[in-house]
């Protein structure tokens, strides 16, 4: 049996039809990147907790790294599971401004721990510092998808 009804409608009807359609499609945008944008807020703010805990630790308190590791672990864990699942369909260009968010991140996050483990260990004001220029890409990011989305 076919589903699609061929009978007529009214012009009325069709805009009626159209308009809610659309207003479905953009609550679902909204919502995914409400969920997008919780996610890259969680992200800075457990990426510059956890770099500036690193900086209370000397390179050879690796039993207190690896303990802040795995809590940073767990942290991203839970964030993933709560707020990316959620995200089932997402305003246009959202790979893109999510993945330089995500990018830059990665860049930030690895130069801060492989500069702050490697040349700065233990030093409390580099780590400081790298906690909060980590934090900016995934921010921007987060607030670029809330201000596109709800324009």
């Amino acid at each position: 049996m076919d589903d699609h009804d061929d009978s007529p409608i009214d012009r009325d009807a069709a805009e009626a039809r159209l308009h809610e359609a659309r207003a479905a499609g953009r609550r679902v945008s909204v919502e995914g990147s409400a969920s997008a944008s919780a996610w890259l807020t969680g992200l800075a703010a457990a990426s510059a907790v956890y770099l500036a805990a690193l900086g209370w630790f000397a390179r050879t308190d690796e039993a207190a790294i690896l303990g802040v590791s795995l809590a940073f672990a767990a942290v991203l864990g839970v964030l993933a599971v709560v707020h990316l699942r959620r995200i089932r369909a997402s305003s246009l260009g959202f790979s893109r401004r999510f993945g330089i968010a995500m990018g830059a991140w990665g860049a930030c996050f690895a130069a801060s721990l492989g500069a702050g483990l490697l040349i700065f260990p233990g030093s409390v004001a580099f780590f400081a510092v790298a906690a909060a220029v980590t934090a900016v890409p995934p921010l921007w990011g987060s607030v670029r998808e809330l201000v596109v989305v709800r324009g």
